[in-house]
Parts: C-alpha cells; structure tokens; sequence
C-alpha cells in the first residue's frame, strides 16, 4: 500500500543506531561505541570510538577475538556497512574506527 507522505529519520535515532550496529559487529556491550555523523560526498561518513576490553593474557577467547585487533577492526567496518544500509536504507560512505580501552 502506497501513501503519499514521508519519512524522517533524526539525526539522534541515525546516531544510535549506527552506535548499535558498531556493537553488534565487534560483538561488544550496547553503550561501548559512541558515533558521530557526517556528510560523506553524499553518503553517510561515521567516526566511531569502539571501547574494547583488554585481551585475555592466558586463554584463546574461543569468540573468535584472537585475531589481530586490526583485522576485526577490518571485518567490522565491511559488518556497519553492509548492516548500517539494512536497517536505515541510507548507504554509508567513509567508516572510520578509533579504537579505545573499555
């Protein structure tokens, strides 16, 4: 059914769900990636601050987080891409990650 009419989606909501789909790719807590939104050429550019906690010392983590920090920074940026333009339909130019302590 077509309705005449629009949707917006505000800056705040595109925000946290951009910050969601950041945790859900690096398989970390809601709340430990912080985002900032910007125009990308047309597209939507995000800086992100991922908080991760420190690796284990003794153990493999049997998640898969054994790998190099900067290969799952990798994997997660194709991850909030491919996620990002699911849930909020717009496609997501440039992602940069800073990654931090948790």
């Amino acid at each position: 059914m077509n309705r005449p009419g629009h949707t917006r989606i505000t800056p705040t909501a595109l925000r946290k769900t951009v910050e969601t789909v950041a945790c859900q790719a690096f398989g970390i807590p809601p709340g430990d990636a912080s985002a900032s939104l910007h125009d990308d050429a047309g597209k939507l550019g995000v800086d992100l601050l991922v908080r991760l906690p420190a690796p284990p010392l003794l153990a493999l983590d049997p998640g898969g987080r054994d790998r190099p920090l900067f290969e799952r920074a990798d994997i997660a940026r194709l991850k909030i891409s491919f996620m990002g333009r699911e849930v909020t339909g717009m496609e997501l130019g440039r992602i940069n990650i800073r990654l931090g302590a948790a």
